[in-house]
């Protein structure tokens, strides 16, 4: 009985060794939130996996929502189109737009699941798989939107505040006069903040449109990674006096947009 116990704590034990060695890849997406209809930066460092760091080139192996044409090759010997950029060492990437890369129609892409393999998969030269959620294409009004859906630091931005889907009494019933707009790198402020008036674009949707270098007067070499807005006009109290009023903080991530 005993010798059972010990096999089976020894197969326990080689498993988990085995999956530490695929296990670790770290991805990150430009944009950071897309749909199928969006081209995509797909980048995976593969530094902390044991099985693939150190070794060039890496493909992808991706099946989910299917096996994308002309396919994905065979596990020992990948098929070249899969082959991804190196981007800096240990780290891969793959750019497409879903619905040509697989070649579906968008709603049938809801996620996208993958792993990083050498062209020789042989021996769990592979990273775990990788599960990707893809954004619906459905338009969800909301409060605060911009136009575009996904910005860069260098795009034209406009920014709206929509009355109507507000969630809190002094947003929904104050009049809008100006909006804050304000510029981070992390929790590193970029420039000075700036106070603006707002357009009335009609039925209590209001707008601002800019562009971020020169609003902030940029230095070319200036980074940041989103925008901070707040909304400011004027309400009434109980008494229906006239009163400050303004709306909660929205954020709104940058990206490192990609060529369309």
């Amino acid at each position: 009985m005993k010798k059972i116990i010990f096999l089976i704590f020894c197969l326990f034990s080689l498993a988990l060794s085995a999956r530490s060695q695929t296990s670790g890849a770290v991805v990150t997406t430009i944009p950071s939130s897309f749909t199928a209809e969006d081209v995509v930066k797909i980048i995976v460092d593969v530094s902390a996996v044991g099985n693939l760091a150190g070794k060039e080139p890496l493909y992808l192996w991706t099946f989910t929502p299917n096996n994308p044409p002309p396919g994905n090759g065979d596990w020992t010997n990948s098929n070249e189109v899969r082959r991804m950029t190196k981007e800096a060492t240990n780290k891969w990437s793959v750019t497409f737009k879903p619905t040509d890369y697989y070649g579906v129609a968008p709603s049938e892409i809801t996620r996208i699941q993958f792993l990083v393999k050498a062209k020789d998969g042989t021996g769990d030269q592979k990273t775990n798989d990788i599960t990707l959620n893809v954004d619906p294409l459905i338009y969800v009004p909301v409060v605060f939107r911009t136009f575009p859906k996904f910005v860069g630091v260098n795009e034209i931005i406009t920014a709206y505040l929509d009355q109507n889907y507000a969630t809190d009494v002094v947003t929904e019933r104050m009049l809008p006069a100006t909006v804050e707009i304000s510029l981070f790198n992390g929790a590193i402020q970029v420039g000075t903040t700036q106070s603006v008036n707002l357009k009335n674009e009609g039925n209590k949707v209001w707008s601002y449109i800019f562009f971020p270098p020169a609003f902030f007067n940029l230095s070319a070499n200036a980074v940041a990674d989103r925008l901070k807005f707040k909304f400011k006009g004027t309400g009434r109290d109980g008494g229906g006096n006239i009163i400050p009023a303004e709306s909660p903080l929205f954020e709104k991530a940058l990206d490192d947009l990609i060529s369309k």
